[in-house]
């Protein structure tokens, strides 16, 4: 997986209507393992809303820079654990080889977070997968063949998929 690190300033984030919005929006899709389209012009908190459901910025440097692991990551574990939920943005021209490696990776990372907030549970536990949801963003770069591949992991893991988009994104689907 390529990981580049940009240098974000800590933001305060502001509990909006539109974001309740998505956030029930999301509850939904998991709960009921639906394929959800979220899309509207940019800048109006698409994004932000998806990372702060996922609690991503909590988990993404722990998910990316995989290794040696640290006590205090249990509060990432918990929120992991909380969400369910996977949040993955496509690079220009990802393709299928690429997206599959990249999202079953990250997959089975948040299983295996999941199951570290649950030190003590059963092997029955242990055994099953635990994400329940997974956010595509920017998914109009996707192609056709890499979004049939997105569904098919809706339909073989039973996970409920929100693909995120421009104006417009939502047509093509149609197609």
């Amino acid at each position: 997986m390529t990981v580049e690190s940009s240098p974000r300033k800590a933001k305060r984030f502001i509990l909006t209507k539109e974001h309740r919005r998505f956030a029930e929006f999301a509850n939904a899709v998991r709960r009921e393992r639906y394929i959800g389209i979220c899309y509207g012009p940019a800048g109006v908190g698409k994004t932000l809303s998806a990372r702060r459901y996922a609690h991503w910025d909590k988990a993404e440097t722990l998910l990316t820079q995989w290794g040696p692991r640290d006590p205090s990551d249990s509060d990432i574990y918990a929120a992991l654990n909380r969400s369910r939920t996977v949040f993955y943005t496509p690079a220009v021209r990802t393709g299928l080889n690429e997206f599959r490696k990249e999202v079953l990776l990250l997959i089975g990372r948040v299983d295996i977070c999941v199951e570290l907030a649950h030190p003590r549970e059963s092997t029955e536990f242990r055994a099953k997968r635990h994400v329940q949801l997974l956010i595509i963003d920017e998914a109009e770069r996707l192609s056709t063949v890499v979004l049939d591949y997105a569904r098919d992991l809706f339909d073989r893991k039973g996970i409920g998929l929100i693909l995120i988009g421009m104006p417009g994104f939502e047509k093509r689907l149609s197609r």
